[in-house]
């Protein structure tokens, strides 16, 4: 169990700085760090440990951990979501200016098109912007959800 254990520890601290593609935010070295933090703290703030026991001291850091771990879990996805989001929004507004720019290229009239795209477009920013504050205050710590909000952003 030891060994093999050892050997799952090696193949995820062990980075030759090659990009691949397709990365999914679970396999992220400090989302796994975190999570298996979370899930410690909550174990042990469950279950406890017994009366003089010599980890007894770790009973009064586990609602902490489990609050900063938890809050940095959140923003990390949450910023992994809002480039997805972002980025989707981009492509497709992409494609309806270009079929706009098309269509104005054809002689057709598209006043209506163009002033239907600028209020979608806003109304999906403000949407957006809003998403984020609003799970951005359900997050017990702020310092540890805006780091996990910024690498969560960065991955792609």
């Amino acid at each position: 169990m030891g060994k093999r254990l050892t050997q799952q520890v090696g193949k995820i601290v062990q980075s030759r700085g090659e990009r691949r593609e397709g990365r999914s935010p679970f396999s992220a070295k400090s989302v796994l760090l975190a999570g298996g933090l979370f899930i410690g703290a909550l174990g042990y703030s469950t279950v406890g440990s017994g009366k003089g026991a010599d980890a007894s001291w770790l009973q009064s850091l586990a609602p902490g951990t489990l609050a900063v771990t938890g809050s940095y879990l959140g923003g990390f996805f949450v910023g992994w979501g809002a480039r997805r989001a972002i980025k989707l929004t981009s492509i497709i507004t992409g494609f309806a200016i270009a079929a706009t720019g098309a269509l104005v290229w054809l002689g057709w009239d598209t006043s209506a098109v163009q002033s239907w795209l600028n209020s979608t477009s806003a109304w999906a920013g403000e949407s957006i912007e809003g998403a984020r504050h609003y799970l951005d205050s359900l997050l017990p710590s702020a310092g540890a959800a805006g780091v996990g909000g910024v690498l969560g952003f960065k991955r792609k």
